[in-house]
């Protein structure tokens, strides 16, 4: 996710330059002087941020490398594990590009790796975001189609079908991600700083990029799982009421499950709003704001690291929400019941 991050860096940098074009030591920028104001912006930027964002890269590493294990070690592994699969990949592609762009923050945004690495990082960090965003949706449709209509379109949820269908997911989201193939360099700043960023020269170009990576990343998937998820509660509270109205059976476990599988919407729907939505606006306010205050820096970061933690947060959401991966993750093998047929039998998570 950093290749966005970058676009705020030529605001950082242009007024560095406005320091050092004239700008006295003595003169405020949102109520802070000039130079305490850089100077937290400038801690901030080589010493905490890297430090935290680190902590985060080493964790989501440990954890989603034993999601990945444990999926990979399964004698039978379902449709969900495609999915999460899937996403512990984009993950760990996440936290094996972040050291990059740590060593970038810590060195006062230089880069060193030289162009061809730039690209191909800053490119990598926005096919993730895009990736992750898009099986999300696709699990979201997949769990729609298990718990709701669990014997229509069966074809489709083979593991081998899945398997292809994550593959087109990777397949677009290198191909949406072009625009940063083209514009992700090693650009040099009039200070003599070299760093590697999205050379987007004009106004106009930022505002569409802006505009573009975010719609694509967040605003677009974002109500497509709220309204599968809505719609599997929805479904869910129906089957449950119903039943117990005719006495079918005892109504004690069923709510159990019902309340369980709404705690786990809850948090998945949580974990993706809070982990990228903050950071998505701000992109967004970012196309308005001229000089940015101390207040916005702060609120920047936060928003940054929140989007780094998503990473390292989903593959402990995946072992604490699902007994049945905790299962997996002390015995190799997996239950002998067929997982259409676990899915069917209750709605409840098969993550």
């Amino acid at each position: 996710m950093n290749a966005m991050v970058e676009l705020l860096e030529p605001v950082v940098w242009n007024f560095t330059l406005k320091l050092e074009n004239g700008t006295c030591a003595n003169e405020t920028t949102a109520g802070h002087p000039a130079d305490e104001y850089y100077n937290i912006v400038h801690v901030t930027e080589t010493k905490i941020l890297p430090a935290f964002i680190g902590f985060l890269c080493s964790t989501g590493l440990v954890g989603n490398v034993l999601v990945l294990v444990t999926i990979l070690r399964s004698a039978k592994k379902t449709v969900p594990d495609v999915y999460v699969g899937n996403l512990a990949v984009a993950d760990l592609v996440h936290v094996i590009v972040m050291p990059f762009l740590i060593h970038q923050w810590a060195r006062g945004g230089h880069w060193v790796f030289g162009s061809s690495l730039c690209t191909i990082i800053t490119s990598l960090d926005n096919c993730n975001q895009v990736a992750c965003a898009a099986v999300m949706t696709a699990m979201s449709l997949d769990r729609y189609l298990a718990l709701v209509h669990p014997f229509r379109l069966l074809s489709l949820r083979t593991r081998s079908r899945t398997i292809r269908i994550n593959l087109f997911v990777w397949a677009a989201s290198f191909i949406m991600v072009l625009p940063a193939w083209v514009h992700a360099k090693v650009i040099r700043f009039r200070d003599g700083l070299e760093s590697c960023s999205l050379n987007l020269v004009s106004p106009k170009q930022v505002l569409w990029y802006t505009l573009y990576q975010t719609v694509t990343s967040f605003f677009l998937p974002l109500p497509l799982i709220l309204t599968c998820y809505i719609l599997i509660l929805c479904y869910t509270w129906r089957m449950y009421r119903k039943n117990k109205k005719a006495h079918r059976y005892n109504t004690s476990l069923p709510r159990e499950r019902v309340v369980r599988l709404t705690k786990m919407v809850l948090v998945l729907v949580a974990v993706f709003l809070v982990s990228v939505g903050p950071y998505h606006i701000l992109q967004l306010v970012n196309l308005s704001v001229p000089r940015p205050s101390l207040a916005y820096h702060t609120c920047y970061y936060l928003s940054v690291c929140l989007s780094y933690a998503a990473s390292s947060i989903n593959p402990f959401i995946y072992i604490l929400l699902s007994g049945h991966f905790r299962h997996r993750l002390v015995c190799r093998d997996t239950p002998s019941m067929p997982s259409v047929e676990r899915e069917i039998q209750a709605p409840r998570s098969s993550f």
